[in-house]
């Protein structure tokens, strides 16, 4: 597996996890006999936001289909249902996880199933007065930071086959400059919405140590050390102030998505 060689300029419409309006309610979770594939027929459901309830929970907000059965499930197995309502608008409150909350979604509507392309992921938070540091992780594509105080570099992808992609928020339409251990990496614009997304290209792949990432916007210059390692195995491990998220995406492979 490997990100594509090509960057992209993200608008914020995220094929991505979620929730719904209703009660939380664990569910057994069913398999539909008809899995939607194509996403010029069914519009995937989106997140638009997610707060911390006054009572610890995840308040995820987001829409999908008017009326359609939305469907969030831990890796552990545990669905939560909700079912939007005639505007779409779904709202869920979600149980946090102490080494990190990460959920799958899946929509069904006119009895087909469809499975967002991504994976949610929420760090541990207590904070009501501050949106958590959530991100759509992307199989094989730089992870969306979900959260408005997301910095300049808010996000950086890796996997095994040696490829690289980072993410963050800056002015909309800005001109976002990445570089690599001090070296021109490429260029890309942030869309709309001030989000952007590059894909590296790196010299001989990644290799297990330390590498320095760095982007520029405008008047603003961001700088990470980002630790390389081989994943064992699905994890979010916080190491100084960073969550490292390893998790499995769908045919196989391993990726690690760092969340600064």
């Amino acid at each position: 597996m490997g990100f594509k060689l090509h960057t992209l300029i993200v608008p914020m419409a995220m094929a991505v996890l979620v929730s719904a309006c209703g009660q939380k309610a664990p569910e057994n979770a069913e398999v539909a006999d008809y899995v939607a594939t194509n996403r010029g027929y069914v519009k995937s459901p989106e997140v638009t936001s997610v707060a911390v309830t006054a009572a610890g929970e995840l308040l995820v907000t987001g829409s999908a289909l008017p009326e359609s059965r939305v469907r969030l499930t831990s890796p552990g197995g545990q669905a939560y249902g909700v079912t939007a309502g005639g505007d779409g608008r779904f709202q869920a409150s979600l149980p946090q996880v102490s080494g990190g909350s990460l959920y799958d979604l899946a929509m069904e509507a006119e009895g087909r199933l469809m499975k967002a392309e991504g994976r949610l992921f929420v760090p541990p938070a207590s904070d009501i007065g501050a949106p958590p540091r959530s991100v759509l992780l992307r199989p094989g594509a730089a992870g969306l930071p979900l959260w408005p105080q997301a910095g300049l570099l808010a996000v950086v992808d890796y996997d095994a086959g040696g490829a690289m992609a980072v993410s963050g928020r800056t002015d909309p339409g800005a001109t976002v400059d990445v570089e690599i251990d001090g070296q021109p990496a490429v260029e890309v614009r942030a869309g709309d919405n001030g989000i952007y997304t590059a894909t590296l290209p790196v010299s001989g792949g990644l290799r297990d140590g330390t590498v320095s990432v760095g982007v520029h916007a405008r008047d603003r210059f961001e700088t990470r050390q980002v630790s390389l390692r081989q994943p064992a195995g699905e994890r979010a491990a916080l190491a100084s102030g960073v969550w490292y998220v390893d998790w499995q995406i769908t045919g196989g492979g391993m990726q690690t998505t760092v969340v600064f």
